[in-house]
């Protein structure tokens, strides 16, 4: 699994640099590979240079691409299941040295910039002349471009509702699945104004807005594959790519094709 210390845990690397303004490491996990739930000390700042994670924590399941990273607070019991085969770095921030870091999960968007701040991040760690304060104002230059950050919307809320997350974990296995709310009330036993409800309460939306979004995220999977655009837009549900392409750019803002090409564009670490 891992690239930097491979037999060494991010704890154990912590606390054997526990004075130290930060620490990065470099891992691979293969595609459905998971780190069980799990903990650290130190802030965590999650970044798949290829591949894609999920990340988990609580009910929220983030989906972790290429043009993301997510910030886990110290403390804050997360798992990550890698969805195809990953490359990551892990850079881990010493609270003690920033105390004014946000105390809740937060994925973002990672700019040209802000990979510049990374690979500089992990060029200092790995050098054998470390200067701690050269550390420090890189980290704290990379704090304030992820405050600035637009955040990004990689997310999927696990439903408590079991009804509506029998509804969930189909569209997880199967997400081109054409049933309507009708379709759904006759099978988890509820009925379609009850449906209607749950929805807007669980998610804040309704059936066909949630479902779109879900398909438009699961699809960011396929495209870390050799599926043609047009066979993961059939693939997840849409009668054409024309319609799949709009859909996509109007939720994230790039094309499925420009996404695609980030990945593939992507130097980062490649060792």
């Amino acid at each position: 699994m891992y690239l930097s210390g491979q037999s060494v845990t991010a704890n154990d690397l912590i606390r054997q640099n526990s004075c130290y303004s930060a620490i990065v490491r470099t891992m691979k996990m293969d595609k459905f590979e998971l780190d069980d739930l799990h903990c650290h000390p130190w802030h965590q700042l999650i970044f798949p240079y290829t591949g894609l994670l999920q990340t988990q924590v609580e009910d929220k399941k983030f989906l972790v691409p290429h043009t993301t990273a997510i910030f886990v607070p110290a403390g804050v019991a997360h798992e990550s299941l890698a969805l195809t085969d990953t490359h990551f770095m892990g850079i881990y921030i010493n609270p003690v040295f920033f105390c004014d870091v946000e105390t809740k999960i937060s994925p973002i968007f990672v700019s040209e910039f802000i990979k510049l701040l990374f690979i500089e991040i992990e060029a200092n760690f790995s050098s054998d002349k470390y200067d701690n304060n050269v550390q420090k104002n890189l980290v704290s230059v990379l704090l304030d471009q992820i405050e600035a950050s637009k955040v990004t919307n990689f997310k999927l809320l696990v439903p408590k509702d079991k009804r509506i997350k029998q509804i969930f974990d189909c569209y997880c296995v199967d997400p081109s699945i054409p049933y309507t709310l009708d379709d759904w009330s006759n099978r988890v036993g509820a009925t379609k104004r009850t449906l209607t409800r749950l929805f807007a309460k669980e998610f804040g939306t309704s059936f066909s807005l949630w479902r779109q979004h879900l398909r438009l995220v699961t699809s960011l999977t396929l495209l870390e594959t050799n599926y043609s655009i047009q066979d993961v837009a059939i693939t997840i549900g849409y009668k054409n790519d024309s319609s799949y392409i709009r859909a996509f750019k109007a939720r994230f803002g790039i094309t499925p094709l420009s996404f695609r090409s980030s990945s593939s564009n992507t130097v980062l670490y490649q060792r």
